[in-house]
């Protein structure tokens, strides 16, 4: 039997597992007690679950890039030492599952010692933690890091994915090819209109949207008070609709049309309101058998028995 590492694709792991540990640094900035509950790793991608009340803002999103990416720069060394879980605990070493750890324990301990810390903001984010899986010797082998997505995973725990080197560039390129596409869709030169070109278009979108809703209402209205009717023991007026209309809007404009009779309107999508005066609608819906929804003056429902027995 002969065992070969995949050298490519071990170094890939490597660069997204120490990258969780700069992830965690940031995140205990913002979220002084929170700690680890899970992580995944694979080639250049990572899934860190940490405990949270609440999901993080873009800029903050924005902040933990920023800071990361300025520690990948700095080159910062990654030592690794085994030592007792004592000398550990006095190293101030994070530890997430006490209970299962041994007498001697493997730190692994992110610092710089570039000549420019002294000055940088970034100087005392040091991570520290006990960990048994491989790492990259300096935080320059990373390349790169981008955060993807963030959600809620179950209630007090969030999840963050991110990318490390070269996925990042995969990623940019995804995006690139996205705003270059909206950008020729949108007929402008350069993706610095696209701002302007958006909010122009969202206006135009919400007046455009606006002038359907009242054309909408027109057309109910009208068809509501033109279109021929038949009647029945049960209903002073049926009344078939084109499925075209938007039925939930109908009931709206209904009562205000139809205020002293009973009435049945629905559509061939088995769409059907009920309108009563004398508070009989519960009733008449169950004359007829339908299923419904219901206060004493109105019903509506969805039932294939409406077409059955009207159409």
């Amino acid at each position: 039997m002969k065992l070969i590492v995949d050298h490519s694709s071990r170094f890939a792991k490597m660069r997204a597992h120490t990258a969780t540990h700069l992830l965690h640094s940031q995140l205990v900035k913002i979220f002084p007690n929170t700690k680890q509950e899970w992580s995944q790793v694979d080639s250049d991608y990572l899934r860190f679950d940490f405990s949270s009340d609440r999901l993080l803002s873009p800029d903050e999103i924005s902040e933990i890039e920023k800071n990361i990416n300025q520690i990948i720069y700095l080159a910062c060394d990654i030592d690794v030492q085994e030592m007792t879980i004592d000398e550990a605990s006095k190293l101030g070493a994070k530890m997430f599952f006490e209970d299962k750890y041994g007498d001697t324990v493997r730190v692994v301990q992110i610092t710089s010692h570039s000549e420019h810390s002294e000055e940088s903001s970034l100087k005392w984010s040091i991570s520290i933690e006990l960990c048994w899986w491989t790492h990259v010797a300096n935080t320059k082998d990373i390349w790169c890091f981008t955060i993807i997505w963030q959600e809620a995973v179950a209630s007090g725990i969030k999840r963050i994915t991110a990318l490390t080197w070269p996925k990042v560039l995969e990623k940019i390129q995804e995006v690139q090819s996205i705003l270059d596409m909206t950008v020729n869709k949108l007929w402008i030169k350069t993706a610095t209109q696209l701002q302007d070109k958006l909010d122009k278009t969202l206006r135009e979108y919400e007046e455009m949207q606006s002038k359907i809703e009242s054309l909408e209402t027109q057309m109910i209205v009208s068809t509501l008070k033109t279109i021929e009717s038949k009647s029945d023991k049960n209903f002073d007026k049926i009344i078939q609709l084109n499925s075209d209309l938007e039925f939930k809007n109908i009931s709206f404009h209904a009562k205000s049309i139809f205020s002293t009779w009973n009435i049945l309107i629905f559509n061939n999508q088995w769409n059907f309101l009920i309108l009563s005066d004398s508070k009989q609608a519960k009733e008449l819906t169950t004359k007829v058998w339908l299923k419904w929804w219901w206060n004493e003056n109105m019903v509506q429902g969805r039932d294939q028995k409406v077409l059955e027995i009207y159409a």
